[in-house]
């Protein structure tokens, strides 16, 4: 890519369509993560580990493996957890609006559909032969009152997602697409 586009792409921050076409487009997207999060007053980070599962129109399944098994459910009207079994907590969009932000912001990250985060996040990114990545600063509203901003990287698939919340809390995200 020639420094001029490159710049184009900086000032104007529309790279959407650029990281859109190196995104590999399917159905289903599985693999594994590894999850480390920062919580501001503790010395280490709390990691976890376990496996992914991303199907267009239905849902994402979160299986932690470490440091103990639970499950969690995103659907585009419900969040549920289970551990063992048993139910730790259900959300419902019905009772609980906010439900359906999240379970969009869910699905948008994993897949890297940057046009339904820009309904929620100004855009800015670089694009560097195969690797891109994109800085998100929340637009004023719910998320905002959150996130300072949400950093994604990868190439053919999202490889990381660096969430920075404004409590100085940070979630750092590595996934590993299966093949």
């Amino acid at each position: 890519m020639s420094a001029a586009l490159l710049l184009a792409l900086l000032v104007t921050g529309d790279i959407s369509a650029d990281v859109q076409s190196r995104l590999v487009q399917s159905d289903m997207l599985t693999g594994t993560f590894e999850q480390s999060k920062t919580v501001k007053g503790f010395k280490k980070p709390f990691k976890s580990t376990g496996t992914y599962e991303v199907k267009k129109g239905e849902g994402v399944k979160w299986n932690t493996l470490t440091p103990f098994a639970s499950e969690l459910t995103v659907s585009a009207d419900s969040i549920r957890s289970t551990q063992g079994g048993a139910e730790n907590f259900s959300l419902d969009a019905k009772t609980e609006p906010t439900v359906r932000v999240i379970t969009q912001l869910l699905f948008s990250l994993l897949a890297g559909d940057l046009n339904a985060l820009s309904t929620y996040f100004d855009a800015k990114g670089t694009v560097e032969g195969k690797a891109w990545s994109i800085e998100l600063t929340p637009r004023p509203g719910p998320l905002a009152k959150v996130f300072q901003r949400i950093s994604l990287k990868g190439d053919s698939a999202v490889r990381t997602v660096h969430m920075h919340e404004l409590s100085g809390d940070a979630t750092l995200i590595s996934l590993t697409p299966a093949p």
